[in-house]
């Protein structure tokens, strides 16, 4: 009967907190990663000195509001805590999530992203305005996910082709606020 208890663990472990996680790398396959991608857009972007000079304020700007927005996220945000809470309950009593618990989850998620969607869509329009349109299509056209080291990326496409969900955007937002990205761009500015 040693059986139970070699199961007991494993379902204790899938059951830890840990588990829940993603997986992540490590910070050095995390850093190579960042840095591949920064190198990547940089090569494809071929930025001229003032390009770089009007494009970094932008980008820090964007960078700073990334920022913001990751720490909203962290943080707790009581209308969504009692609508997750609604739904666990709901399930727990063994039926569905009901469409109003389902809604609420939604209308709380899309107030918190609503201020940084209308200053995100300012700060793109500021950055393509600064950019050449075949800049904008090198951008656009940079394989992001499928580099070396890199997973996934690509989702499923609509009729012309671009990705759903902006999966590929925030990555792009990801890359382009990133450390060693303005690295290169301040490095280009001078």
């Amino acid at each position: 009967m040693t059986f139970r208890p070699a199961l007991a663990a494993i379902l204790l472990l899938a059951a830890s907190p840990a588990a829940a996680r993603p997986l992540a790398p490590s910070p050095e396959v995390a850093a190579l990663r960042a840095e591949i991608a920064a190198l990547q857009v940089d090569h494809a972007l071929a930025l001229t000195p003032d390009q770089a000079r009007a494009l970094l304020p932008v980008l820090q700007q964007a960078a700073a509001q990334v920022g913001a927005f990751r720490a909203r996220v962290e943080a707790t945000d009581p209308a969504l805590v009692a609508a997750l809470t609604r739904a666990r309950n709901e399930l727990r009593a063994g039926g569905p999530v009901s469409p109003e618990t389902s809604q609420a989850i939604r209308e709380a998620r899309r107030s918190g992203m609503a201020p940084d969607r209308a200053a995100g869509k300012a700060l793109r329009a500021q950055a393509f305005a600064i950019l050449t349109p075949a800049q904008v299509a090198a951008l656009q056209a940079v394989p992001l996910g499928a580099g070396p080291g890199f997973q996934g990326g690509k989702g499923p496409a609509d009729e012309a082709g671009r990705g759903r969900g902006g999966g590929k955007r925030l990555l792009m937002l990801g890359v382009l606020t990133s450390d060693p990205f303005l690295a290169l761009v301040e490095a280009r500015a001078r």
